[in-house]
């Protein structure tokens, strides 16, 4: 990890398995300023990653935000945690709770390293624009 880069392991538990923790990383790099990432993670292997906005993360502390593969919310009894619901692609959404406290730990890192509103200032639009061209032309 780099100066350019936070990571933070979470732990997350499926809504109706509490008692089956699971192994997460969320991480955030300078270099994609306005996304950051979520791997579930076995072991020293990711299995499963998700990208998605960190606004949308920030959001979720207040109030229910997503409408995609991720959503995030307040818990609606216990004020700890919130309730981050994955969707597979071919899938059922799976809900999951994740401590507050690492959520928020976590964006105030990202925030000091890019603070909101001036993601574009470390947005390469040039290297953005060929990464897609190339998804596109393969």
């Amino acid at each position: 990890m780099s100066a350019r880069e936070i990571t933070r392991g979470i732990t997350l538990w499926p809504t109706d398995r509490p008692d089956y923790p699971l192994a997460a990383v969320l991480s955030y790099r300078m270099s994609d300023p306005y996304a950051v990432r979520l791997a579930f993670v076995q072991g020293r292997r990711e299995t499963v990653v998700y990208g998605f906005a960190r606004m949308l993360l920030a959001a979720g502390l207040l109030d229910r935000a997503g409408e995609g593969d991720v959503t995030v919310a307040p818990h609606e009894e216990v004020d700890d945690y919130l309730v981050l619901t994955v969707t597979p692609e071919h899938g059922y959404p799976f809900p999951l709770y994740v401590q507050r406290e690492a959520v928020q730990d976590f964006l105030d890192r990202s925030f000091g390293l890019v603070p909101l509103g001036r993601e574009h200032e470390h947005l390469d639009v040039d290297a953005a624009i060929t990464a897609l061209l190339r998804e596109v032309s393969s």
